[in-house]
């Protein structure tokens, strides 16, 4: 039997809400020479019963004990057999033309080992809320990534030979994983974004949690300091991470997880989102250094009104 071009690797956990339609969007695809790999990550709801009804012989379920994202991706790349690995996550769509047209790239771009695209910024019901675009320049998007993350981790195709040279996901990331790894590969390699959409992100609220938010905000520092550290030939940070995740928060690191977040607040409220707005400033001002601010906000948040909403945002 012939391998695929592309590998499709998606990690779920207790993520049956929403598995179906990304399942479906796969399987919808224009480009039909893929193969399919689901890692169920010790799933506790109905997400092993929906992967049971999935009949289509391109899919391949692979099941272990709940190990976290980065374990579970490393996993499926491994198993991978197709020449590119294409993301997707299990709450987001990808259009039907995005795998030919991302493949279709790397084949005419011999020279970049991985591409991304701007994406559809969808709420939790389903409605576009946004278009987002990145850099697509190679020169800026390696100079972006300096600064931050410019792609999408769903939206990614890479190179599977490329990637398994790099050593794969740090799985000392629990999250940022992606931006360590793409800034890996941009230290070798030219890297490009497509300008038009080819993926729906789907942003819910709920999901951004307190933890989150600070492992998120501090293991994208500790990328950029890694790759600062292999630009000098220098390498000070320790194997063990998790005394740097569990320190306390300076006044700085609360002021710069707020501005992070911020924008989300501001595209749900825009949105007439307040519910799911305030939802997310509750989980956000829990960072915030007043406790008198964050008992106001505790007040206002019942309310729902995004005027009232948008003043605490303003002033936090």
């Amino acid at each position: 039997m012939s391998k695929p071009l592309i590998s499709v690797v998606m990690s779920v956990y207790n993520g049956s809400q929403y598995l179906r339609e990304a399942v479906d969007s796969i399987l919808n695809q224009t480009c039909t020479d893929f193969e399919f790999i689901i890692i169920d990550d010790g799933s506790t709801d109905g997400t092993a019963a929906i992967l049971d009804s999935c009949t289509d012989p391109r899919i391949r379920v692979i099941r272990h004990k709940n190990q976290g994202l980065t374990k579970s991706l490393n996993l499926g790349i491994r198993e991978a057999q197709g020449t590119y690995v294409a993301r997707q996550d299990a709450d987001d769509r990808s259009f039907p033309e995005r795998l030919a047209t991302q493949a279709a790239f790397l084949d005419s771009h011999p020279e970049i080992p991985l591409v991304g695209s701007a994406v559809k910024v969808i709420s939790s019901a389903g409605a576009e809320l946004a278009t987002f675009r990145h850099p697509t320049d190679s020169a800026e998007i390696a100079t972006t990534l300096r600064t931050y993350n410019c792609f999408w981790h769903g939206s990614i195709m890479f190179r599977r030979d490329s990637f398994l040279e790099l050593g794969g996901y740090d799985e000392r990331f629990v999250t940022a994983q992606d931006y360590d790894m793409w800034l890996r590969f941009s230290e070798r390699h030219l890297l490009a974004n497509l300008p038009e959409p080819l993926y729906a992100y789907r942003f819910t609220a709920g999901s951004v949690t307190v933890k989150r938010m600070v492992s998120q905000h501090r293991l994208a520092v500790l990328a950029r300091r890694l790759a600062e550290e292999r630009a000098c030939g220098s390498g000070n940070t320790p194997e063990d991470i998790a005394p740097y995740l569990a320190a306390p928060l300076s006044l700085a690191e609360k002021g710069q997880i707020i501005n992070n977040y911020k924008p989300w607040c501001r595209l749900l409220l825009k949105n007439d989102l307040a519910g799911e707005a305030a939802t997310l400033m509750a989980a956000l001002f829990r960072h915030h250094p007043n406790p008198l601010f964050r008992v106001a906000f505790a007040v206002a948040r019942q309310f729902k009104t995004p005027s009232l909403l948008t003043r605490f945002l303003e002033h936090a």
